[in-house]
């Protein structure tokens, strides 16, 4: 058949985009692509080439999805208990993000800025879900298992799986937490069929078309859920990787490969942050740490330079930032069990509760507020994303389209020279 016979076959399947010319053609030159594939995946001859099929199918349906509704993504990275949410609810301004996750607990949670509050829920369909659970059955993910049984979630997965996408505006963040808590906690029924949940604050500093993606782990106990998130590396125009700082263990090297395999084009929009900084016994040895990391991650299959690796990994101190904003007079004798010793004396503290004049009070509080919010560094972050990972981010959006168009094309070329004898004959 020719080309242009098979175009006009096809053209109903044809996705069209506007915005740009270029992603208008590459667009096209991939929804053709993929009803060529779907046509080859009948061969019996294929059959063995299914994985294929199906990954390049899913990268290829990504793409689609991204260019129809374009956004700059910032994915938030990192193992269990990394301190992720703990930082995005610092940029945020508000405790949306959960910081209880457990590893059965996996919700792709995307934050944008909105004048109404609002939340977006969708779901799995019953093909996602049955690699899910087939996962978890092969994994012996006994805990996963078992809980869902315990909550007796297979009451309400018939009348999830496959629903259509769910919005909610609301007039207040209160009611909106505990919608998001209804869809994402560990103790609710509903969260094994959530696959992704945007959330709507007029609390986030970001232009509109930016989203901060919190994303499932990496190395998470069903690999289809871990699968999520290599997408969004693959999609995400920057990435936070959240590691604790005082360690560099097996998962989360194992995390740090991860990443940088998918973002081998974009080394200089990745950032290693070292969470929780002052569980160290002094900021010398976080220093030393750090230098440990930059000789690890300066080599080729990661930031591929020193000057990079130094740049790009910092320590952070998400808690500190919290208490500091949160810290005010009325408030303080409630938060002084929370000051970390390391940065606020007992003689501190005494000298502002035995304070009776309220000006010099209140001067003293404000000293450790500053004080709090400065040595966590989450404002160093906040600067990285607005001068740096956000300048001229719709040229970058732009790019990283090109860029993925071209992984995408060198995929699907060598697939064709591999069985180009097979396919001549078609």
């Amino acid at each position: 058949m020719r080309v242009e016979d098979f175009i006009n076959e096809n053209r109903d399947k044809i996705v069209e985009v506007h915005w740009n010319e270029t992603i208008k053609k590459y667009v096209k030159n991939l929804s053709l692509s993929e009803v060529l594939l779907n046509e080859l995946r009948k061969e019996d001859y294929f059959n063995l080439s299914s994985n294929f099929f199906e990954n390049i199918n899913n990268d290829i349906r990504n793409y689609i999805e991204n260019t129809i509704n374009p956004s700059y993504q910032i994915a938030i990275v990192g193992a269990i208990k990394a301190g992720k949410s703990t930082l995005i609810n610092a940029l945020i301004g508000d405790d949306l993000a959960s910081v209880s996750v457990t590893p059965e607990t996996a919700t792709l949670t995307k934050f944008r800025y909105s004048k109404e509050n609002y939340v977006k829920i969708k779901f799995y369909n019953k093909n996602e879900w049955n690699k899910i659970w087939k996962d978890a059955v092969k994994g012996e993910a006994t805990q996963f298992l078992a809980e869902y049984k315990e909550l007796n979630s297979e009451s309400v997965k018939e009348s999830l799986l496959g629903k259509e996408e769910q919005e909610k505006n609301f007039s207040n963040i209160a009611e909106l937490k505990k919608e998001v808590e209804k869809w994402t906690s560990s103790q609710s029924k509903e969260h094994y069929f959530v696959k992704e949940i945007e959330i709507g604050v007029n609390t986030l500093n970001l232009p509109s078309q930016v989203c901060l993606v919190d994303t499932p782990g990496l190395n998470d106990i069903v690999d289809y859920r871990s699968k999520i998130t290599r997408d969004y590396i693959d999609s995400a125009n920057a990435i936070l990787v959240c590691v604790n700082a005082k360690t560099l263990r097996n998962e989360e090297a194992l995390t740090l490969a991860k990443v940088f395999s998918k973002a081998f084009y974009k080394r200089d929009k990745v950032y290693v942050l070292g969470t929780q900084i002052y569980t160290f016994n002094s900021l010398e040895d976080w220093e030393k740490q750090r230098k440990s990391w930059i000789k690890y991650l300066k080599e080729k299959n990661y930031f591929e330079s020193e000057k990079l690796a130094k740049e790009n990994i910092l320590g952070i101190s998400s808690y500190n930032y919290s208490l500091g904003e949160k810290l005010n007079n009325s408030n303080f004798s409630d938060l002084v069990d929370d000051f970390p010793r390391k940065l606020i004396s007992h003689k501190e503290i005494s000298k502002i509760e035995d304070e009776t004049n309220q000006n010099e009070r209140l001067k003293e509080i404000q000293k450790i507020k500053e004080r709090l919010i400065e040595v966590s560094s989450i404002e160093k972050v906040k600067d990285i994303i607005n001068n740096h990972l956000l300048k001229n981010f719709n040229e970058i959006m732009l790019k990283d389209f090109i860029e993925k168009y071209k992984t995408l094309r060198g995929e699907i070329e060598s697939f064709r020279e591999k069985h180009f004898e097979i396919l001549s004959a078609k």
